[in-house]
């Protein structure tokens, strides 16, 4: 709790900076200790009162018509098909379809219930709202919602534990330009997402702007279990190991496996963590760069907001450094081919020992100790998977952490089978 108290009050005090009457002060005022000098300068901007965000997207489509246009696309598929209303739309990918042995890696928790392909952003706050996966509470809109902010002005920390469908019923943004811009896009970026105000000042170095705008919802995140805070597990670092740390560290997991009583955490979208360290993020290139880069279309150039893969854009996103586009198609469709093979081999193995665990339990007499190591094995196999799993480049964004990764899960469940095999 004490540890929840501190890192808000980072971002209170970073709010309080730039608006003062919002409401906030009192949180600042209960740590002295603290001052204005020992935040690092970032990218906030000014908060804008409540009544006065502009929180819909369409306010802005006169001033910036094409750049509007293109973020409606977030709607539609490669073939420009607008989406239908259901979760998943009219190009449903389920992963429990596509990936089978999830249902068992995931017992337990909602994902092995329903486990749909991401929209894009325009879809946001529908598919938040419409999954059958529970919500703890209105924090859960943290990164679904450009209200999220004005939302936070209103209630404070008392917004976490909010009930999510009350609280929802007075939304009506998804993702929209005031997620990255406040009132002022075409204007620097800003960062409105409360956990990565705090996450930032947990960093070494701060991400370009153009990584920072994804990272505001594109990471590795967990709900504090009392607060219900979403906070970036970061303070060892944000490598995979580091991350495993914080929460070792702190016994804490996400559930427990029904058959194996293994407590398991549950990786989200780490797209950030794995991008940081990569030949691109090295050479400085940001997120932006490739995923929104900037088009012509009708003699105008423009920054495209069709948030979505570099491929569909290849020649803007990719031709700028790189000459031949096929051969970069071809060798990023490759490495995915391989990531994604590996994971499917790796979470057979991790299957395959739950299955055998889940025997083992039942028909012998394992003592206290082996089933001690046996979760061990288990965490750390699954943790590895997940994580390169629900990464969206399957691989791409740091192919190296990706194959390291695997191998060292492959690895924790050969272990763990290997134990298993010696106590029949």
């Amino acid at each position: 709790m004490k540890r929840y108290i501190n890192t808000l009050l980072v971002f209170v005090m970073v709010l309080t900076l730039v608006l003062t009457n919002i409401g906030c002060a009192r949180q600042q005022e209960e740590t002295p200790e603290e001052t204005p000098e020992e935040v690092p300068q970032r990218p906030l901007g000014e908060v804008p009162a409540p009544e006065d965000m502009i929180l819909e997207a369409a306010h802005w489509q006169e001033e910036y018509p094409m750049i509007y246009e293109s973020f409606l696309r977030t709607s539609r598929m490669g073939d420009n098909t607008v989406e239908d209303s259901t979760l998943g739309g009219l190009h449903p990918v389920d992963y429990l379809e596509k990936y089978p042995n999830i249902k068992i890696l995931y017992d337990g928790i909602g994902f092995s219930k329903e486990y749909f392909v991401a929209r894009g952003h325009y879809y946001s706050l529908e598919d938040v709202i419409n999954t059958a996966r529970p919500k703890p509470g209105a924090s859960c809109l943290a990164c679904k919602t450009a209200d999220y902010e004005k939302l936070f002005v209103e209630h404070g920390q008392d917004l976490f534990t909010l009930d999510f469908h009350e609280t929802v019923q007075g939304i009506e943004n998804a993702i929209s330009c005031y997620n990255c811009h406040r009132n002022e896009p075409g204007e620097n970026i800003q960062v409105t997402a409360p956990h990565l105000t705090v996450g930032l000042t947990k960093l070494q170095q701060e991400p370009s702007p153009g990584t920072m705008a994804c990272a505001q919802c594109h990471v590795e995140y967990y709900f504090d279990p009392e607060t219900r805070e979403v906070v970036l597990p970061w303070d060892n670092g944000i490598g995979i190991e580091e991350i495993e740390a914080y929460f070792d560290e702190r016994d804490f997991y996400d559930w427990k496996h029904p058959r194996t009583g293994t407590p398991l955490i549950k990786v989200q979208h780490p797209e950030f963590e794995m991008y940081t360290g990569s030949v691109h993020d090295r050479m400085g290139i940001s997120c932006a760069d490739c995923h929104m880069p900037t088009v012509e279309e009708e003699g105008e150039t423009y920054t495209s907001h069709w948030a979505k893969s570099p491929l569909k854009t290849v020649e803007e996103s990719c031709g700028r450094c790189h000459t031949d586009t096929e051969a970069i198609i071809a060798e990023t469709e490759e490495i995915q081919r391989e990531i994604d093979a590996m994971q499917v081999e790796v979470s057979g193995m991790i299957v395959q020992l739950i299955e055998d665990f889940a025997t083992a339990l039942d028909e012998r007499n394992l003592d206290e100790d082996t089933v001690e190591k046996l979760w061990d094995l288990h965490r750390k196999a699954q943790y590895r998977w997940d994580f390169v799993m629900v990464e969206n480049s399957t691989g791409f964004h740091h192919a190296a952490k990706a194959r390291e990764a695997l191998e060292q899960a492959k690895d924790f469940a050969q272990q763990a089978l290997d134990i298993l095999a010696e106590q029949q």
